[in-house]
């Protein structure tokens, strides 16, 4: 009789998950893909949601409502999108009230301004949009990739980062804005060798799956960490704004390699982490980053801040 093969062998794992998970995934789920520009407003707004933060009617604040307070841009081909649906709305070919859900990706129910050359969100428009939405009861505090030409996210700063928030030492959830290219392709388009089977098998060799050839910046937030027996390679689990990556949205992403899109020593951008707490946290939070030499401060992501003339 022949043998059969060997299976795999079992697999140790240990899942960190941020704490707030259940409140934060439920708000998360319920957003379909971002449009263009506003992955920072669309990661600000599910986890305002996840802090109980409503509009103030007590209904749900939309994503369009937190780009327009956090400056967003959109650039020329965004307008000339925006303008033909708003064409049709005119004419009465489209009734307003379904010009977002027939035009999702290309209708903002909001007064953005357009510039010529990056559009997005800035870090600073995302601090100040918390604040003015939440009236104060949740802040983002920013920690910048790298402040006075010297890099604050080393590789032991980082982890300790995460394992703080991960452990419920550091009572925040994490925004991420990193640059794209860094990181694995986690789409079947994207990355044709992207999937849970090969990421088990490869774990240690990440180099071995394809990268994003998108060489512009991005707002994601952690769900977890997974750690991997004593290999030295960890893993993000990336909450994103594309649900068609990974699963649902969940994608893994070696720490290494976000760490070092966080950084973007190689490009003429920042990035950093906006860490998202309620106010009454708020100076726990910098006094945990004081006692390991992070400073807090803003970062230039590339994106304009585009404030209105009332703001």
């Amino acid at each position: 009789m022949t043998e059969l093969p060997p299976l795999f062998d079992g697999i140790d794992l240990d899942v960190a998950v941020l704490p707030g998970f259940p409140d934060v995934h439920e708000a998360y789920r319920l957003l379909r893909d971002q449009k263009d520009m506003v992955c920072g407003a669309y990661t600000l707004t599910y986890l305002l949601w996840g802090y109980g933060v409503t509009d103030d009617s007590g209904g749900p604040i939309t994503v369009d409502r937190v780009a327009e307070v956090a400056g967003t841009a959109l650039e020329p081909h965004n307008a000339e999108r925006q303008e033909s649906v708003e064409e049709l709305v005119a004419t009465g070919e489209v009734p307003i009230d379904r010009a977002a859900m027939w035009f999702m990706h290309d209708y903002f129910d909001a007064d953005l301004a357009v510039v010529e050359d990056e559009g997005g969100t800035s870090a600073e428009g995302l601090v100040d949009a918390c604040e003015a939405i939440s009236g104060g009861r949740v802040e983002a505090i920013p920690v910048p990739a790298i402040h006075d030409s010297e890099v604050q996210f080393d590789a032991g700063r980082f982890d300790a980062l995460l394992d703080a928030m991960a452990a419920g030492e550091l009572p925040a959830q994490p925004i991420l804005n990193y640059n794209l290219r860094h990181t694995l392709a986690p789409a079947g388009l994207l990355g044709h060798k992207y999937n849970l089977v090969a990421l088990l098998t490869r774990w240690d060799d990440p180099s071995y799956f394809r990268t994003m050839d998108w060489d512009v910046g991005h707002f994601t937030t952690v769900a977890a960490r997974v750690a991997r027996g004593d290999s030295d390679e960890r893993y993000l689990v990336v909450r994103d704004s594309y649900k068609s990556f990974g699963w649902d949205g969940y994608h893994l992403q070696p720490e290494s390699y976000v760490r070092r899109g966080l950084v973007r020593a190689d490009d003429h951008r920042d990035g950093g982490i906006l860490l998202v707490t309620p106010a009454t946290a708020a100076d726990d939070v910098r006094g945990w980053l004081a006692d390991r030499d992070l400073e807090t401060g803003l970062w230039d992501n590339g994106s304009a801040y585009a404030k209105g003339e009332d703001d």
